[in-house]
């Protein structure tokens, strides 16, 4: 007999037979319950079952305690100013913690507490786990607070849901954006892996502890055995679906003005800028920022939109069309037309308080004498390169977008069935894609352009990922380090290899779509004493580490100089039309001081571009009146070209002509008081580049940008109706 309990050795299953007389064969379940029934006799099971249970005010403490410490890391996340110091005294958590406290009761702080209690919610309704449900939670604020940590120092933009493809690739491959990371940020990027992983693991050790293991009492194999279990199961099957609809009435509200959730938002203060995402997630934070855009809309309706609308306007730019043909001689697809986005060029002279006494873009500037030059207004200021190469191989502005329309890349074009581009009159002209090809040294998934380029109609697009990958891909070793960046030289030499294969086979003329990434940022020290741009800084009011980063910059603006000058002299020795399109896609985001003022903000949005045509061209050394080419936007260049090599145009080339003859540039962004400001409304230039009043537009040019919005929302929302009227084609040769 056992001394303890009375019975034999062997333990007895519910029918009174020894555990070990059960046949694990025959009956697998009934022997593992045996089995079971045994251990809950030790020792150590009568002690373990006598752990705490957390009660439910415990648990809605420490919901409360971790929501706030998420929100704090959040708010900490969009704010540059606040970054993390290795040395102090203080860890990473009391740093966040001093830094943001005071705003868990202002708007963004509210708002965000509201946002991720729901989100907490799911967490745990959803596992029915509290720990776990924690863990979960942790792991998804921490990750989201420094990623977006990371994101706004590189790129001034906080995380937003078209990020989410870099997660799976569809969007870039996350793992290859650690190549633009700083040492500073690395250092950021462990201690939160380290905080988020050391958290996930207390959440589970403490599920291990905690005897109240189910979050919501409830039992599958006897649901209806009693009012308890009942009760139990429906608010276990009730709670996950109400707290992940509450988050989708809570996302989808606050886009929609006089919805319940909106004026709930509003009345803490909420006023949605998200023109500025980075000034939306600062004011109403980081969380409502990202779920106000989960409910994309890429256009406003248009209530006069309909097929005979569309007629109308493509009857009048045919008519356009005809006009301006009729004084033109030329075909547009006889010509090889390169477009060359220049990452991040610009000339660093322009900006208010920034001086260097040596030129760092002698040839370029030099160009201006002799060809079609100018000033660019772009929408972007240190990032925004995919949405103003969509403006300029679509023609489409993203003025006329709806606020939550943030990246054409990634919200819209996969989107629609078809996607109209300008490489596309190339391919009818020669009846196939080979005409159309691509040149971008980085990653094809970056802002889904592979599968987005395969739609416009490009037969390739090298990338240093693609298939075949892209031949010419040498990066810059310097004295004191070197780049990951392919070097302008080096990118510059695919296409000239490629134009010069297709000539010397006698094939159609092509359009070529070059994407850069020499002068993309970082900007480390790369060049050590052979920069001398570091002595030829004189710029005041400047801090002296801002004016180390210029000066290296200014040196790689000085390298795409020298290596265009070599780049147009191998095509002009090239017997065949080629016209280069040059321009930079925005300012690097590196002016700290120029941007605190905010009259500085429209030299701040403005890049150099030229319109180069080589000896072969009959339109070699034309360059167009300074009305038509000193100020311009990416949606025109096409226009211009066509204007420059004297070519017969489309209907919708006909309405970008006329329209740029009227608004020379258009932004998204708008002035107020002769001040540069991001509002609800956009920005037009006149050809002096001053901003024009909206009001004082004439009856003409508010006719065009009406018909211009129009034909926007059928290419981009509606049903394509002028695409299938040959509005973007050109006139038969």
């Amino acid at each position: 007999m056992d001394a303890a309990n009375g019975t034999n050795g062997n333990a007895e299953n519910g029918e009174g037979k020894p555990v070990d007389a059960v046949d694990w064969r025959k009956h697998p379940i009934r022997a593992w319950r045996a089995r079971y029934d045994q251990y809950k006799q030790t020792r150590f099971y009568q002690t373990w079952a006598k752990r705490p249970k957390f009660s439910y005010g415990a648990y809605v403490v420490i919901m409360f305690v971790l929501i706030e410490m998420a929100n704090m890391f959040l708010l900490w996340s969009v704010v540059p100013q606040l970054t993390y110091d290795p040395t102090a005294e203080d860890g990473l958590v009391m740093q966040v913690m001093d830094g943001t406290y005071h705003w868990l009761a202002n708007t963004s702080g509210i708002l965000n507490f509201f946002a991720l209690g729901i989100l907490y919610l799911i967490c745990v309704t959803v596992t029915n786990r509290f720990w776990i449900g924690t863990a979960v939670f942790g792991a998804i604020a921490g990750i989201t607070a420094f990623a977006g940590k990371v994101k706004v120092a590189m790129r001034g933009e906080p995380i937003i849901p078209s990020d989410l493809g870099f997660l799976t690739g569809n969007g870039g491959g996350g793992e290859h954006v650690t190549s633009f990371v700083t040492d500073d940020l690395r250092t950021t990027i462990n201690a939160g892996v380290s905080l988020v992983v050391w958290f996930v693991v207390l959440c589970l050790l403490l599920q291990l502890i905690d005897r109240r293991s189910a979050f919501i009492h409830c039992s599958w194999r006897h649901p209806i055995a009693n009012a308890k279990n009942t009760f139990g199961l429906v608010c276990r099957i009730l709670a996950p679906v109400l707290s992940v609809w509450l988050m989708v009435s809570y996302a989808t509200g606050l886009a929609i003005p006089g919805s319940r959730t909106r004026e709930l938002a509003d009345d803490v203060g909420y006023i949605p800028r998200l023109w500025n995402v980075m000034d939306d997630a600062q004011q109403a934070g980081a969380t409502t920022t990202f779920l106000s855009l989960t409910n994309v809309k890429a256009m406003d309706d248009e209530p006069g939109y309909n097929e005979q609308a569309m007629k109308a306007i493509a009857q009048r730019y045919r008519q356009a069309a005809a006009r301006i043909n009729a004084e033109r001689s030329s075909t547009l697809t006889d010509n090889t037309v390169i477009m060359v986005l220049s990452e991040s060029f610009s000339d660093p002279n322009r900006v208010p308080g920034v001086h260097f006494n040596t030129d760092p873009m002698p040839f370029i500037r030099s160009l201006g004498d002799v060809t079609t030059s100018g000033l660019m207004l772009s929408p972007g200021y240190g990032g925004g390169t995919a949405n103003i190469e969509f403006q300029q191989m679509t023609g489409l502005s993203m003025a006329n977008f709806s606020d939550t329309m943030l990246s054409p890349y990634q919200q819209l074009v996969p989107t629609r069935p078809e996607m109209y581009s300008f490489n596309q009159m190339w391919n009818q002209a020669c009846g196939s894609t080979s005409c159309s090809v691509g040149f971008h040294p980085f990653l094809q998934s970056f802002y889904l352009r592979g599968a987005n380029y395969k739609k416009f109609g490009f037969s390739h697009l090298y990338t240093l990922d693609s298939d075949p990958k892209i031949t010419h891909a040498g990066t810059y070793h310097g004295a004191v380090a070197n780049s990951d960046n392919v070097t302008d030289e080096e990118a510059y030499k695919n296409v000239v290899e490629e134009v010069r294969s297709n000539t010397s086979g006698d094939k159609p003329a092509q359009y070529i779509e070059l994407v850069t990434m020499q002068n993309h940022s970082p900007y480390p020290d790369l060049y050590g004493g052979e920069n001398e741009f570091h002595a030829a800084n004189d710029s005041q009011g400047v801090p002296g580490n801002e004016m180390g980063v210029h000066s290296e910059y200014a040196k790689g603006v000085q390298r795409t100089d020298e290596a265009t000058e070599r780049f147009l002299n191998d095509l002009d020795a090239i017997d065949s039309p080629i016209t280069v399109v040059f321009y930079g896609d925005h300012l690097p985001g590196i002016y700290t001081t120029a941007s605190q003022n905010t009259k500085n903000n429209l030299a701040l949005h403005e890049t150099n571009y030229f319109i180069w045509s080589n000896a072969a061209s009959k339109s070699h050394d034309t360059k167009l009146p300074e009305a038509d080419a000193a100020y311009t936007s990416s949606n025109f260049f096409m226009a211009q070209t066509a204007q420059q090599l004297d070519s017969k145009i489309s209907p919708y080339l006909a309405l970008l002509d006329e329209l740029h003859a009227a608004v020379p540039a258009i932004s998204r962004a708008s002035t107020n008081m002769g001040e540069w400001e991001t509002e609800d409304a956009p920005t037009y230039l006149n050809s002096e580049g001053e901003p024009i009043d909206p009001k004082s537009l004439s009856a003409e040019a508010k006719q065009l940008l009406d018909d211009y919005r129009m034909v926007q929302y059928d290419m981009t929302v509606g049903e394509n109706y002028l695409q299938q009227m040959g509005f973007m084609d050109l006139p038969k040769q």
